[in-house]
This record gives C-alpha cells, structure tokens and sequence, in this order.
C-alpha cells in the first residue's frame, strides 16, 4: 500500500511538472514595431521627452476589452518597441505636443514593422540658432503655430548634462533671461525670440569641463485636445 501511496504522488507530481512547463512555454513576443514622428507639413522629426512627454497608446485587438499599452517616444521624435506580439491594432496619440490622432486596425506582421505617423505639431520652432559667446548661452529662434488659433504660453532654454534636456530633465538655471511666459498667452506672429543662460550666474550647474546639451522648448495654448506637452527645437551639444 505504501509502494502504491508513493507511486501516486510520484504521477501526480509529474502531471503537476508537464502543466507549469506548459504554462511556462508560451510564445514571447514575436514582432518590433518602430518608426518616427513626422510633421506631416515639413517632414521634420516631432520631438518630445521621455518624462511626461508624447506617447503612444496602442490597443491590441481580440479581446472583450483591449487594455492601453503605453509605448514611449524618445526625445528625438523617433520610436522602437521590441516587445510586441503581432496582431490588430488601434493607435491613440493624444495628449502630446501634437494634434490628436488614431489609427484603427494596423496590422503588425511578426518580425519587424516599421511604421512613421504623420501629424500636425502645436508650435513649430524655427531659425534655430543657440551658441556660446562672452561667458552666455544665447538662443535665437522663431515660432510658427501649427494651426491659426494656437497661441504661446511660455519658452525656455533648457540646460542639462545629457541629450535627453527638456522641461523634466533640466537645471534649475537661475537669471531672468532663460525664461519668458506670456499672459495672456501670446498670438505667434513673426517675432524673433532671443533667451541667454548666464554661466557665471549658474557656475554650479557647469564646473567642469565637458559637454552640455542645450534645447528650446515652447508650450502652447490650445483649447478641445486634452492635456498639451512641450514642443522642442533638436538639441544641441556645447563644449564648455
């Protein structure tokens, strides 16, 4: 009887074994989805932040009730997830720094898929120049809105250690130039905006010698498409 007890919990433990390493095999993901954020009037790249910045909410199909993945969009505007399973999906990009839009039923093939999206940013930062002269920071640029009703809440000159500079990531600068909100918010016209970042006002933010990344950001003041994310210039990388 004692042979007959140990035989079963033997079988039984074997059973127990094959389902977990059924469980355990199923197949991982099998597809990478990537691509860019164009600006669908001058082919430009959208950038964004990685912190808080624009994203991508995909909702994978075939279930009663598809749950968001959020899929982030680096600092440069482009994307690259390769943790995806392939299958039908519906894009939401709302939220950004761009006019919302949706894509419905995108088919991702297994193995790589490459995909850009086309939209309208709120501002346009152009004319960029930002360089290093008499111990500042000086940036010179313009604004264009993306549509005629989009006005302009604040611009900055961000400063930080690495290329992902933005409202997130940032020093704490300290001065008056680096910054200017407008209120009420400010019609964009053909106005050339100039922001300096003081270094000798700010020598604990750059002591030693190496590079800094520098980016001007705008916020805009646009009413019926939910929360509204900075729109950057590229950044760029000063030897100090």
């Amino acid at each position: 009887m004692k042979r007959i007890i140990n035989i079963t919990i033997l079988i039984s433990c074997l059973i127990i074994s094959l389902i977990s390493c059924e469980i355990d095999n199923y197949e991982g993901p099998n597809a990478s989805f990537y691509g860019s954020i164009i600006d669908n009037e001058t082919g430009a790249l959208v950038g964004t932040e990685l912190i808080n910045g624009s994203t991508i909410r995909a909702f994978e199909q075939g279930f009663e009730t598809p749950v968001a993945q959020t899929w982030l969009i680096k600092n440069t505007g482009e994307f690259r997830n390769d943790m995806v399973f392939a299958g039908t999906y519906n894009f939401d990009l709302s939220n950004g720094n761009f006019y919302p839009i949706s894509v419905e039923n995108f088919k991702i093939n297994s193995g790589d898929n490459q995909h850009d999206f086309r939209v309208t940013p709120y501002i346009r930062i152009k004319n960029v120049n930002i360089s290093h002269s008499n111990n500042q920071i000086i940036a010179t640029f313009s604004l264009e809105a993306g549509e005629p009703e989009v006005k302009v809440k604040s611009i900055r000159l961000y400063a930080f250690t690495d290329m992902h500079v933005g409202e997130n990531i940032k020093f704490s600068t300290s001065g008056t130039n680096f910054l200017q909100n407008f209120s009420p918010s400010k019609t964009i016209d053909n106005s050339v905006y100039t922001l300096t970042i003081e270094l000798g006002e700010n020598e604990n933010h750059f002591k030693y010698n190496r590079n800094y990344y520098f980016r001007i950001g705008a916020l805009a003041d646009v009413t019926g498409v939910g929360t509204v994310r900075h729109n950057y210039s590229t950044v760029e990388v000063i030897p100090l």
